[in-house]
């Protein structure tokens, strides 16, 4: 029973280096306490079988005794081992350096081959003889007998000594307290209990130092692991402790709204900020609802619902933005990342909400801008097409009809390239303004955008064809009255295009190309009207791109000519002059009217090199008959304010002048009033050609914008009366009343005046009556080509208008 007992006590130690090694699992020494504790067990079973003689025989006994020994003579180089573990993981670097020469890799391996020396004579009959069986009452055990190499075991005796000193020495300069406190103790229990152990080898001792040894060992090392195990368990208490405070304070100082719910939403955790944003205290809001402080205070939460919900379902990561209304009655937006979290076995979640007000503003404000003209703050073709699509929905369903209105301003590129895109966006504000007031007070189901540029579009709900009609007129009349900019008064029109769903289309693209092809029929009828669309503006849009098309090489291919048409003195009634008019001669579209593709070249700027070889060869065939020996004839030519702009337009009628050696005074240049809408810089450019001798005429006078006061303005020398007033005279007398008036004003101004459409004898007896100067018209003469012009009227200079009229 004895042994019995024996084996149970030597499991001890061995139970308790395990648990050492369960707490200190990642710490090197425990794995070396743990050995240590191992070796210690193995010594006692070497002692357990000495008290097996009723058990085993002798001979098995020696057998387990020798091999068992194995544990108390390596428990010296084991110390040794501790002090090596100390040096190179518990030590300063600077104490490393001062041990590493004494204990190291080599030293110890040397410690435990000196042990494995004498564990290894211990088999030998020279280190143990035998064992002798001593009778203890009833009590019977065996003790061995040591034979001449006892001394190896004495010499095991004294490695453990110094293994212990050293140990020892070099635990008294570990920095750390507690660990310093553990290792001391360590070696002193350590020393004292194999010295207590080392009284085995006196067989008056019955071998029972050694299982106090052990006991010793094992109860020490269980006292001193569970105290530094308890100081490690504190102090990361205190740091936990500590770093609880911590995070609590930057939970406090986070401007940030930091809160904690249960899965019944109430508050667990809430800092600083967030509480004062409820208007709270914070332990005031613990333990309670959204719908508690909803109740408690002015804070109003939105989507609420949606945030039960959100509690519910926290299996990951959950964002989300929401508005509340603070304490302060100010709507704050937030923006809130949510993750679950278990809090005492139940689940819950933590959320972060930033105040992302200011970002939202910033958004907004970069929606509207996405949305919005900057210029006039219009919505731009962006929301158009938006709401366009969202306008034809509401129509279908609604089975109404509805209109979608074009709108160009007229001309409004020369404002641009003339006065600069200042004086341009000004004046487009001013539309703006005009059009929205129109809006506002007659048409507020009415909506309007800027697509660009010049162009506007208006959507008109429940606007049928008549209706459309209306608004358009009452538009046109914002324009009649010219718009204050920067100091002067600018007068500009619209062309107006509208196309009704469904009749014209019932999606959108389709409205919108009908549109803008409406609006530019009225581009091409003259601008500043309205127009409807019709199926037939499809063949017109057709045609107007082939001419475009044509137009290109028009010029490369030399399909143009020039004729020309008699201007007559009706004082004498002789020739003075000629009008050079272009005509066009394509092989794919035929006889092309200047009226048709004058304005498209306009629009696409080929007006400037085609109007530039109609002043070259005017000059040059004008240049040419007066050197055949012609009477001079002056020659006039219509230009254009978009030549007009050309910076380079002064300098080519010079280079003209100078090449085909005509002299200035045989050229007139023909201007229209829509010179009007750049008075102050076309003033400059007509005083500059008048500089060289050139002769000014304004053309087609009393149509477009008909202001008396640009004559005075402009350095003419004549002006046309448009044919619409001299055609219908005889049938019309508002129409003779008209042209007598201009003549009047014109003899006030000391200006020439030329009558165009002169058709018969009738009109032109009137013109000549009331002291018209000049006429040209059909009933004179149709224009014609160079050659047809030099035979019927520079050979024939002599006779007079009459004929011709008469033989008409």
């Amino acid at each position: 029973m004895f042994f019995l007992f024996l084996i149970l006590l030597s499991c001890i130690p061995l139970c308790i280096g395990i648990t050492i090694l369960v707490l200190f699992k990642k710490n090197n020494l425990s794995k070396i306490i743990f050995m240590f504790l191992l070796l210690s067990s193995v010594w006692q079973l070497d002692v357990a079988f000495l008290y097996s003689s009723t058990i085993f025989k002798e001979e098995t006994i020696e057998i387990y005794f020798k091999l068992f020994r194995f544990g108390s003579i390596m428990i010296p180089p084991t110390i040794f081992y501790v002090a090596y573990i100390i040096v190179h993981e518990i030590l300063a670097n600077d104490l490393k350096k001062k041990w590493r020469f004494w204990i190291n890799r080599t030293t110890v391996l040397l410690f435990y081959l000196m042990a494995l020396v004498v564990y290894i004579s211990g088999w030998s009959n020279k280190g143990v003889s035998g064992l002798e069986a001593i009778h203890n009452g009833s009590t019977i055990y065996y003790f061995p007998v040591y034979g001449e190499l006892s001394w190896l075991f004495h010499f095991n005796i004294l490695l453990f000594v110094l293994s212990m000193i050293l140990c020892f020495l070099i635990s008294l300069q570990v920095k750390d307290k507690s660990m310093r406190s553990f290792l001391v103790y360590f070696n002193i229990f350590a020393f004292t209990a194999y010295a207590i152990g080392t009284l085995n080898m006196f067989p008056a001792t019955r071998l029972y130092p050694s299982s106090i040894a052990i006991l010793l060992f094992a109860i020490s090392l269980l006292i001193l692991s569970s105290r530094m195990y308890l100081e490690i368990v504190n102090k990361m208490n205190k740091k936990l402790s500590e770093q609880k405070n911590f995070l609590f304070q930057v939970i406090d100082l986070n401007p940030n709204y930091i809160y904690a719910q249960d899965e019944n939403g109430r508050y667990t955790l809430v800092n600083q900020s967030y509480a004062q944003l409820m208007g709270m205290r914070i332990r005031d809001m613990i333990g309670k609802t959204d719908d508690d402080i909803q109740l408690d205070t002015c804070v109003i939460r939105q989507n609420v619902d949606q945030k039960k919900i959100m509690l519910k379902h926290t299996e990951k990561l959950f964002i989300k933005e929401e508005i509340v209304t603070a304490k302060s009655r100010d709507a704050i937006w937030l923006q809130t990342v949510q993750v679950p979290i278990n809090i005492n076995d139940s689940s819950g979640s933590l959320a972060v909400s930033m105040d992302i007000t200011e970002r939202k503003k910033y958004e907004n404000e970069i929606m509207f801008q996405a949305n919005h003209d900057i210029l006039t703050g219009l919505p731009n073709r962006r929301m158009f097409n938006e709401d366009l699509t969202n306008f034809l929905e509401k129509a279908k369903m609604e089975n109404s009809k509805n209109a979608i209105m074009f709108i160009d301003l007229d001309r409004f590129k020369y404002i641009n390239d003339t006065l600069g895109h200042d004086v341009g966006d000004l004046l487009l504000i001013e539309v703006t303004k005009r059009l929205e007031n129109l809006l506002k007070k007659r048409h507020s189901g009415a909506k309007i955008y800027r697509l660009g540029g010049d162009e506007f579009t208006i959507l008109l709900p429940h606007h049928n064809e008549a209706d459309s009609e209306t608004f358009a007129k009452e538009l046109l009349e914002q324009f009649i009255n010219g718009f204050w900019v920067d100091g002067s008064d600018y007068i500009i029109t619209p062309s107006i295009g509208i196309s009704i769903f469904p009749t014209d289309g019932d999606d959108a693209n389709t409205l919108i190309k009908h549109a803008d092809i409406a609006m530019y029929h009225v581009k091409e009828r003259g601008k500043n009207d309205f127009q409807l669309f019709t199926p037939e503006m499809h063949q017109e849009l057709y045609r107007k791109m082939m001419i475009e098309k044509q137009l290109r090489t028009a010029l490369d291919n030399e399909e143009f000519e020039l004729y020309y048409q008699p201007i007559i003195d009706l004082k004498n009634n002789e020739i003075v002059g000629m009008e050079s008019l272009i005509r066009w001669n394509n092989e794919t579209l035929g006889q092309v009217p200047p009226d048709e593709f004058i304005s498209i070249a306009e629009e696409t700027g080929m007006i400037i090199p085609i109007g530039h070889w109609v002043m070259n060869t005017a000059i040059e065939q004008n240049a040419r008959w007066q050197k055949a020996g012609y009477k001079p004839l002056t020659v006039s030519v219509n230009v254009s304010v978009r030549q007009l702009l050309d910076p380079t337009f002064l300098v080519k009628v010079q280079n003209a002048i100078e090449k085909y050696e005509l002299h200035a005074s045989y050229i007139v240049l023909e201007i229209t009033e829509s010179i009007a809408m750049y008075a102050e810089v076309m003033i400059e450019k007509l005083d500059a050609l008048k500089a060289l001798g050139i002769s000014l005429s304004m053309d087609d006078f009393g149509t477009g914008y008909s202001s008396f006061s640009y004559l005075t303005k402009y350095p003419l020398d004549s002006l046309k009366i448009d044919n619409s007033f001299v055609i219908n005279m005889s049938q019309d007398a508002e129409n003779k009343a008209i042209v007598k008036t201009i003549i009047a004003i014109a003899k006030q101004l000391d200006l020439k005046v030329i009558a165009e459409g002169v058709e018969g004898a009738e009109e032109y007896q009137f013109l000549s009556a009331n002291c018209c100067d000049y006429a040209q018209g059909y009933g004179i003469s149709r224009p014609l080509p160079a050659m047809e012009f030099e035979d019927k009227w520079l050979k024939m200079s002599e006779i007079g208008a009459s004929f011709f009229l008469i033989s008409k």
